[in-house]
């Protein structure tokens, strides 16, 4: 992004379904599934549907499991 806070032409901010299963390696069924569901943001441009690179990221740190610490495992004796 651009200093003024605006994207740059070279950024591509909003991706179809094709390419949007492709970032997130899944596929374009298991997206139409999730946006039945409202589970995944997503942009209505008319009969098309978008979604905001952002938004699949955020989607990405949200879903990552994070490992338990040492103190919350059973130590084998």
């Amino acid at each position: 992004m651009s200093d003024n806070g605006r994207p740059n032409q070279n950024e591509v901010r909003l991706v179809n379904i094709r390419d949007a299963a492709c970032y997130l390696g899944t596929t374009p069924a298991t997206l139409y599934t999730k946006i039945w569901r409202r589970e995944i943001p997503f942009v209505k441009l008319g009969r098309s549907v978008r979604f905001d690179v952002k938004d699949l990221d955020a989607l990405i740190e949200g879903a990552k499991v994070k490992p338990d610490t040492l103190n919350n495992c059973r130590r084998l004796r």
